[in-house]
């Protein structure tokens, strides 16, 4: 089956060798007719005139295979359409009318590169482009523009509202989802958006990845299609320049002491709260993520030197491990020096971090000036077990899941060894997100040292 960016790619290189042969051609038939017409034309001007149009040939020709690698529109690889000429085919495909943009991406491919090697992960990808296309061919889609983005990134247009397209992306992802090709597991995930609210094509590409990027962490608003990305920018870094932040905070119950939770959103002109699936996807876009931490850290590290709560603040990593973020810390408790050893700095990380011996250094600074560590999506993330032997971490947060499941004698035999081996390590423990009695009377029971959740105390807004 040929499929249409084949059929596309071949009428292309059809228009170019004509482009390439027919002014030469054409050229070479009025040129020999002219020399004919005239009476005193010879051999030798025949023969100088061939030499003449040969060269200007050779020449054009040349110059015209050196342009040709510049136009085009297919990606080697996988015969899909490069990214250029699929941004000119989205501003010129039903121009009026309202298009919806839907991304596929192969979420292991990375993995997939590692394990088998980049060539099987380059069939994963043909193979998959071509299970993209059959889909929608036998949904009577025969004319699909596609376009390999980057990796496992692919990009789909087809005609009409996300509302008339979103069973087909529910059809592909009930069949597709996880697959096997030649005996490798592949995983897909897919999002869309239409036009509707966003014209321009890099701002639906950047929001196509923030709904990637929230589907992922199950934090997916349903407004997050409708606002645009560069009013988002606008009044993001609007309220970072202007500091207005929303802090709200969780009682977190423990054995002896209690402590706080905090939750963290921007507030736009209009007063509206913006979401942090919003604007911290943007912020580490801009490279302003450090400056936001910093602002939530002031804030809170105020508040802890005036009431004498403490408080708990998930930060990134990344952040941690800057050393202006850690000036910025040092001198903020130099500045207020009552919140000392008040302030838990929560994080995880996805990726392991290499340079372990440095990054311990780092977080061993953080305690000695009075901040406590903490790592979060203990026991699902296998990064928090690793850094848990590697580091001295004060306290550790059990992954949600955990606490969605405490009544199933699984989770809780899991439970029971994860908590006994954060004790041995000298790190207590923490779960939150608890939402009845019963699931607060066992995780008391598995001697789980703080406790939170709706259930115990609701969220409460500190300050604006």
């Amino acid at each position: 089956m040929t499929f249409y960016t084949q059929q596309k790619e071949r009428s292309h290189r059809f228009v170019l060798a004509l482009r390439m042969g027919l002014p030469i051609f054409l050229l070479s038939i009025v040129s020999v007719f002219l020399l004919i017409l005239q009476p005193e034309a010879s051999l030798t001007s025949f023969i100088f005139l061939t030499f003449i149009l040969l060269a200007m040939g050779v020449y054009y020709l040349f110059f015209l295979i050196n342009q040709s690698a510049y136009e085009t529109i297919t990606d080697p690889l996988t015969h899909t359409f490069t990214n250029d000429y699929f941004e000119k085919l989205f501003y010129s495909w039903y121009r009026h009318k309202i298009r919806t943009i839907m991304m596929i991406s192969v979420d292991n491919l990375t993995s997939i590169n590692e394990q088998y090697g980049v060539k099987n992960g380059d069939l994963v990808l043909n193979e998959t482009i071509k299970t993209i296309n059959e889909f929608f061919f036998l949904k009577g889609i025969k004319n699909l523009p596609i376009c390999r983005y980057k990796g496992g990134d692919m990009i789909v247009m087809l005609r009409g509202e996300k509302s008339e397209n979103s069973t087909l992306l529910e059809l592909f992802l009930a069949k597709y989802k996880n697959t096997l090709t030649k005996e490798i597991e592949v995983h897909l995930s897919c999002v869309l958006m239409d036009t509707k609210a966003i014209k321009k094509y890099e701002e639906i590409v950047i929001r196509l990845y923030e709904l990637l990027y929230a589907n992922k962490e199950k934090e997916n608003n349903p407004d997050m299609e409708s606002v645009s990305p560069a009013q988002l920018e606008k009044s993001v870094l609007k309220a970072l320049e202007m500091k207005k932040l929303s802090i709200a905070a969780q009682k977190v119950f423990g054995d002896r002491d209690v402590f706080y939770e905090t939750h963290f959103k921007l507030i736009d002109d209009n007063g509206n709260f913006i979401h942090q699936s919003h604007f911290v996807p943007l912020l580490n876009r801009l490279g302003k993520i450090r400056q936001y931490e910093e602002l939530i850290l002031e804030s809170i590290i105020s508040l802890s030197a005036q009431d004498d709560k403490k408080y708990a603040i998930i930060f990134s990593a990344a952040t941690l491990r800057n050393g202006l973020f850690f000036n910025t810390a040092l001198e903020l408790l130099q500045q207020f020096p009552k919140a000392k050893n008040k302030l838990i700095l929560l994080f995880d990380e996805k990726e392991y971090f290499p340079q372990m011996k440095r990054f311990s250094e780092q977080l061993g600074q953080y305690r000695a000036v009075g901040y406590k560590i903490g790592l979060d999506k203990y026991g699902s993330n296998h990064n928090t077990m690793m850094y848990l032997k590697e580091f001295h971490i004060d306290i550790i947060r059990f992954d949600s899941v955990y606490a969605r499941h405490i009544n199933e004698e699984n989770y809780q035999n899991i439970l029971h060894g994860l908590n006994i081996s954060a004790h041995l390590c000298g790190a207590s423990t923490w779960i939150g997100t608890l939402e009845s009695e019963q699931s607060d009377v066992l995780a008391q029971q598995l001697k789980i040292n703080y406790r939170s959740g709706n259930y115990l105390e609701k969220v409460i807004p500190l300050s604006e």
